[in-house]
């Protein structure tokens, strides 16, 4: 994701380029270019650019769009109309995607229009694609910064490593849910919940239950350590019961029942 540019055409708030150097820090971008800005207030650039000034400092000043993307092999103009073009027409997460896949796609400009009306028809016959950000009918246009915003948090997350699943955090296969059923199955009548002619019905109603869980390895482990421990204790009961002398010796902790 390196090599990217942000390039500001005809920028007319200072705010706008505050923010929007706010934002390209907040995202890890750097690169921002001003081309031929007509800005109401400098003063307003630097207060909203709290935090990334540097951003704001380092920004290259040019005379034309051309002098900010002559070196660049991509240009893609952001832009709310949409019409008959010959370019490709991104949304913001598949254009960081497609980005993410083509590093020899660099230097990369993002070009963006000013604030009244947006990049003009020369402007956007400069882009090699455009990237629409979808929005409300009712209110399609997004603020200058907000639309750096988006674009630079959809390269942002694309660039970040995928995470590496724990072996515990992994999603349950067939054979151990199934492995979890049996132990439930032996559980529910071992305590008394069912009986061989009700266990199918019992099981039934379980697995939808426990289906819409998508239960992880480490929880599958959990649940038929409770079921074996369900079973030996109503065993133990029932022992028990069946033998008064047990009953007079010295209450011990029942030792750990075997795994499975």
């Amino acid at each position: 994701m390196d090599s990217v540019r942000f390039v500001l055409v005809r920028p007319e708030h200072g705010g706008n380029v505050g923010a929007t150097a706010r934002a390209l820090k907040n995202m890890g971008q750097t690169e921002l270019w001003l081309v031929n800005p007509q800005l109401d207030d400098e003063t307003a650039a630097a207060r909203l650019a709290h935090g990334a000034t540097d951003v704001l400092e380092a920004a290259r000043r040019v005379d034309t769009l051309d002098a900010a993307v002559n070196d660049c092999r991509w240009v893609v103009g952001a832009t709310r109309r949409s019409g008959r073009r010959r370019a490709t027409e991104w949304t913001p997460r598949d254009l960081a995607t497609a980005v993410r896949a083509a590093p020899e796609r660099r230097p990369l400009a993002l070009v963006f229009g000013p604030e009244a009306d947006g990049l003009s028809a020369d402007d956007l016959e400069r882009c090699h694609d455009l990237v629409r950000i979808p929005a409300a009918s009712t209110q399609p246009s997004l603020n200058l910064a907000q639309a750096v915003l988006v674009l630079a948090y959809e390269l942002f997350v694309a660039r970040a490593p995928a995470r590496s699943v724990r072996p515990d955090a992994a999603e349950a296969d067939n054979a151990e849910l199934e492995g979890l059923y049996a132990h439930f199955e032996a559980m529910l009548l071992a305590v008394g919940f069912a009986r061989n002619d009700t266990v199918p019905h019992r099981m039934l109603a379980l697995r939808r239950i426990l289906g819409r869980a998508r239960l992880r390895r480490g929880e599958v482990r959990f649940l038929r350590g409770v079921c074996r421990q369900a079973v030996w204790s109503s065993n133990a009961a029932t022992s028990e019961s069946a033998t008064p002398e047990l009953r007079e010796q010295p209450h011990q902790q029942p030792p750990r029942p075997p795994g499975p």
